[in-house]
């Protein structure tokens, strides 16, 4: 529906519309035609307030707030995410500046709506920057209380980077000021800005990832930990964190964002959604993203398996590897609900290369031999050892100099994914891998092939996302679609080029590693949505506590994925010691805790307000399948926390849990649920993991 209302002027003559509101479903946007400012509304309350959108244009910034008229139309259509009305504000300057379109996709029922802007002009422009929300007015939509929360999600997981849930005011400022001042933060591609009491929360994020690195900025208050004085929602990102910070003879530059031409320039799709819970939101948000770049297509089983890095690291040798394949067989396989659906992949991760191609093709023909699926790695945007001078690997007349990225003139070791030299050893080594019958590769340092730089090979590529699509798309589409692809180090988006990515950096088996790694679970859970698998690293439990073990093993259960990640070697140069390893046969034979691992899902977490341990991870998460409801209890180096838990915040009516079946699984003893929850006692450095069967 829209309405306008007519001004008149004193003399009783018309005025162009002053206000016109859209309304559809859930919400209404109402457009000051005077100010040209848009105020967002939903449920007749509104949510951000003096709305405009911002671009970048001819080295300067523009605000449509400062354009000379607007102007709405509609219509209805028929989109992706589904039918909608789509509502455009027309801005139209007197200045010779483009014409901006912004588009809102309004659908029936949601509790969001999705939104893009269009620049447009008769002749050529170019931007490397559109913010289809920016505002600077103080909108406070949560309640006035200090569980206010802002997500920061980083770009990408390299450099043992976390996810941060922040209050919206900052600490002591020092001089020559003082008091507290407003946080200002930017999260990559989605964020959520939300209440942790009563977990109600606007989620805003990029839904298209073909073009841009997109971003949200965001300032909060000064004193209270309530209103948003600042948020911005841009496409055209670049950031120390996105990688595209550069050192040289300066101190170092940031490079700007490459821009995207035509008579049209379009920014990414962005979701604005007031959820009743955040985590529903997110949760929508990955459903969203799965709908316009769907997710590749695994219908196997959830993978169980071992992977080198974690415990031969750079010392992978021939006959160890051999002798892995073997005792993974002898005593892992069909025991206790390990692999169940039998997919096992033994997976060789960096320096693979200290076999020779014979080798590796005998470890491949073991692996078979063994009833499981060979493993690879690989780092297909980055350059490691070889000078510019050296022929590319594969024999194709290509020199790596003609492959290496340029940024502000200075060369890198990164490949350009479009030039044909980085694509032919892509051939190359996808070929020589297919051939041997390699199933399962490790993608890692995929953020080398992201960045901005000079100037790409192929022709209208222009941005390092556009480089990076192209790129993936050539890599996944030459493995074809019964390769396992799992993303190491990379971004976030676009996520449609593999079945799993590594939620976090490397993370081993110390409590450390486990709070690092439930950090990126704590608020990149819903990231099953577009990717198949959260995948939590290689899960190593050799050489710690018996606590601490457990609770590794815990993250598996939490993320639905299990490679182990310990030395298994029995012969070779860099063997396993066999107190080692018989600790790992004891810690992947749990029947339940492997019955669990194979449901492939990701746990959510109960809070997003409460941290705990040096890397700020939630410290409880549950699940809900037909029969049960899963809970995982962590306790991440603290004093023995103990006490009963309300299982109304989870969602669990307590008299619809059959007590008598229920029980905690890792030490198979049954529960105690009376009328103050249930009873919990978690130890330093320990995870609980209880199964509450349904009634």
């Amino acid at each position: 529906m829209l309405t306008a209302v007519i001004a008149a002027t004193a003399a009783g003559g018309a005025m162009p519309v002053a206000a016109q509101t859209i309304e559809h479903g859930k919400w209404a946007i109402s457009l000051d035609g005077a100010a040209r400012k848009v105020t967002f509304a939903k449920d007749g309350s509104d949510v951000l307030s003096g709305v405009s959108v911002r671009f970048g244009y001819n080295g300067e910034v523009y605000d449509t707030s400062d354009y000379a008229s607007a102007t709405v139309s509609d219509k209805a259509v028929t989109d992706k995410a589904g039918d909608a009305h789509a509502y455009t504000i027309t801005y139209r300057s007197d200045a010779g500046l483009p014409d901006v379109d912004q588009t809102f996709l309004l659908f029936d029922n949601a509790d969001y709506f999705l939104t893009e802007v269009t620049l447009k002009s008769d002749a050529k422009i170019s931007s490397n920057y559109i913010a289809p929300v920016y505002t600077t007015e103080h909108n406070l939509f949560l309640p006035v209380d200090n569980s206010n929360r802002f997500l920061t999600v980083p770009f990408d997981n390299d450099g043992f980077v976390t996810y941060g849930s922040h209050t919206l005011s900052c600490t002591q400022q020092g001089k020559p000021s003082s008091g507290r001042v407003a946080r200002d933060s930017i999260s990559f591609e989605v964020t959520a800005i939300f209440n942790g009491n009563t977990q109600k929360g606007l989620v805003l994020g990029s839904v298209e990832h073909d073009n841009w690195k997109s971003a949200i900025r965001m300032s909060g208050s000064p004193v209270i930990q309530s209103y948003m004085s600042k948020v911005e929602a841009y496409s055209g990102a670049t950031h120390a964190a996105t990688r595209d910070h550069h050192n040289d003879d300066n101190g170092g530059f940031v490079m700007r964002h490459g821009y995207l031409s035509g008579t049209e320039v379009k920014s990414a799709r962005f979701m604005v959604g007031l959820f009743d819970d955040w985590r529903t939101g997110m949760e929508t948000f990955g459903e969203i993203n799965n709908v316009y770049a769907p997710k590749r297509p695994w219908n196997g089983p959830t993978p169980f398996g071992w992977n080198s890095w974690g415990g031969m690291a750079t010392n992978v040798n021939y006959e160890g590897v051999m002798s892995v394949s073997d005792f993974v067989k002898e005593n892992f396989q069909g025991k206790n609900n390990y692999a169940p659906d039998d997919v096992v992949f033994i997976g060789l991760d960096s320096y693979w290369g200290n076999l020779d191609w014979d080798q590796l093709e005998a470890f491949c023909n073991k692996c078979r031999e063994n009833g499981q699926t060979p493993g690879i790695y690989d780092t297909p945007f980055s350059n490691w050892v070889h000078s510019p001078g050296d022929a590319m690997e594969g024999n194709n007349g290509y020199y790596y100099d003609e492959a290496l990225l340029r940024i502000n003139g200075q060369v890198t070791g990164h490949l350009d994914p479009t030039h044909p030299a980085t694509l032919s050893r892509m051939n190359y080594y996808i070929d020589r891998f297919k051939a041997l019958g390699i199933k399962y590769i490790k993608l890692d340092f995929l953020n080398h092939g992201s960045c901005e730089a000079d100037y790409f090979y192929a022709p209208g590529v222009t941005t390092g996302i556009q480089a990076y699509n192209y790129g993936m798309k050539h890599f996944a589409e030459r493995c074809g679609d019964d390769m396992f692809i799992v993303l190491s180090i990379s971004p976030l988006f676009p996520a449609q080029y593999a079945n799993a990515r590594r939620i976090s950096c490397d993370a081993w088996g110390e409590m450390w590693h486990t709070n690092y790694m439930m950090n990126s679970l704590s608020f990149g859970w819903w990231l099953d949505r577009v990717y198949s698998y959260n995948d939590p690293d290689h899960l190593c439990v050799t050489d710690r506590t018996e606590e601490e073990n457990r609770a590794r093993l815990t993250t598996g259960v939490c993320t639905g994925y299990c490679m182990n990640g310990d030395n298994l070697s029995t012969a070779g140069s860099f063997t396993g010691t066999v107190a080692n390893q018989e600790r790992a046969k004891k810690y992947f034979q749990y029947p339940a805790i492997n019955e669990a691992i194979n449901m492939g899902r990701s746990f959510r977490p109960a809070y997003g307000h409460k941290l705990y341990g040096p890397n700020s991870s939630v410290d409880l998460f549950y699940l809900e399948t037909d029969d049960s409801w899963y809970i995982a209890y962590f306790n991440y180096g603290e004093a023995t926390k103990s006490g009963y838990l309300d299982l109304s915040t989870l969602g669990i009516d307590a008299d619809n849990v059959d007590t008598a079946r229920s029980r905690e699984l890792w030490f198979d003893k049954g529960v105690n649920i009376d009328s103050r929850g249930l009873q919990y006692e978690v130890i330093f450095n320990e995870a609980k993991l209880y199964r509450l069967y349904k009634k």
